[in-house]
């Protein structure tokens, strides 16, 4: 290029080029350097008080690489954390600008050498502090209620096994260390009762109580009593709390308070989530997360449908809100996507967060599509979107699409 090209002839050369040799940038003025992008850390506010939460499930199909999404109350996506495979739980800490993640890893993707961790998240800047390592048997389930908990002064994880045997993993956050793992035979799922107390469903319909000692060592190990029957009424693991008293939803419709201290287990209350009628109408319990509870109310949130027995899996029509005084319904919200998880904010001005499936296509289509080739079909162009609702009235407040693909299952008010 001679002396006399003008900073037009330069741009012509540089775009014929891809500008590969050119460390210039060409303005009107001449030619300079391009400025150096420098990267930069942004550091979150503090989230009390501004109804944000977290939605998290598996990067279906590939599996391996889960992810949790932060929103703002308005809809807005704050940020996001890579879980590894299959993740079923985020621990926002109450104590500590932290957040827990059990999480798996194999070495060559989806096969090879398996690695499982805890890992410790900062909470303003959504960045990974340390990693725990912990026996590579922790369990992959959809659900996520009682798959991983931390004790109630945030001392100890305990994380639940499935090998097919069953045992839990005991975590010291304090110190950063695998403690020991506990064997819970025909046990699983995991509900805190305490700063020591736990409690685990069993398949006979009794609770094993465990206690750790100040190291994370068990020094109680026992059956309660069976609390409910198994076989004609059995609990879903997806249960609420309350202080001390954890709510459950059976398969046939009935409410467990089941209040749960270092004492015992005991039977606070039985009630039909369901009348006569409704029963009758097919009316059941939905979706992977279920229950919610709003703690200064007293309100139980409980995602509801129509179905035949055997679909409580199926997404959600509707949310019945109850009163846990009464033990009675209070209130009916019809929903505006079909729903397979919910959560309710805390506070005077509480919000109802539904996990969504929608077809982004007008109703008739979705219909043609469905009677003319079938339901796997119509899957194919199933999405997702998260719904916000004001939970004292069940009004719509908004909608966020645009969610990544995969399958959400699980939401979290923060």
């Amino acid at each position: 290029m001679s002396a006399r090209s003008t900073p037009s002839t330069l741009r012509i050369a540089c775009l014929s080029v891809g500008c590969l040799f050119l460390p210039f940038a060409v303005s009107a003025g001449g030619v300079g350097r391009v400025p150096v992008e420098k990267a930069v850390v942004e550091v979150l506010p503090v989230h009390s008080g501004k109804d944000w939460f977290w939605v998290w499930g598996n990067h279906a199909p590939s599996q391996v690489d889960g992810r949790a999404l932060l929103f703002d109350g308005e809809g807005r996506n704050l940020g996001q954390l890579n879980t590894g495979f299959w993740p079923n739980n985020l621990i926002p800490s109450q104590k500590r600008s932290e957040l827990y993640s059990v999480e798996t890893y194999f070495s060559r993707g989806l096969r090879g050498q398996r690695t499982d961790v805890v890992t410790v998240y900062d909470s303003r800047k959504l960045s990974p502090l340390r990693e725990i390592p912990i026996p590579p048997r922790r369990i992959n389930a959809l659900g996520s209620t009682g798959l991983s908990v931390v004790s109630d002064d945030e001392r100890f994880l305990l994380v639940l096994n499935y090998t097919p045997a069953q045992s839990i993993s005991v975590v010291d956050l304090a110190a950063g260390r695998f403690v020991t793992e506990i064997e819970t035979p025909g046990c699983a799922s995991i509900y805190p009762a305490g700063a020591r107390d736990f409690y685990s469903i069993c398949g006979d319909g009794s609770f094993l109580h465990l206690r750790l000692d100040d190291t994370g060592n068990p020094v109680l190990r026992q059956r309660t009593a069976r609390m409910f029957d198994p076989v004609r009424d059995f609990l879903t693991t997806a249960a609420s709390r309350s202080g001390p008293t954890w709510y459950f939803v059976s398969l046939q419709n009935n409410v467990y308070a089941l209040q749960m201290t270092a004492a015992g287990v005991r039977n606070a209350g039985k009630w039909s989530l369901t009348s006569a009628k409704e029963r009758k109408d097919n009316w059941r319990i939905s979706g992977v997360q279920h229950t919610a509870m709003h703690r200064d109310s007293g309100r139980l949130f409980v995602l509801m449908h129509q179905g035949d027995p055997d679909t409580q899996q199926e997404p959600g029509t509707e949310v019945w809100v109850y009163d846990i005084k009464t033990q009675s319904r209070i209130e009916r919200i019809k929903l505006e996507e079909l729903s397979i998880a919910i959560g309710v904010s805390q506070g005077a001005r509480p919000r109802l967060y539904s996990v969504d499936f929608f077809w982004p296509m007008p109703t008739l289509a979705t219909m043609w599509v469905y009677l003319t080739k079938g339901e796997d079909e119509l899957m194919k162009s199933v999405q997702q979107c998260i719904t916000v609702y004001d939970a004292d009235d069940g009004e719509f407040l908004r909608r966020i699409d645009g969610l990544p693909s995969g399958y959400l299952s699980v939401v979290e008010p923060w």
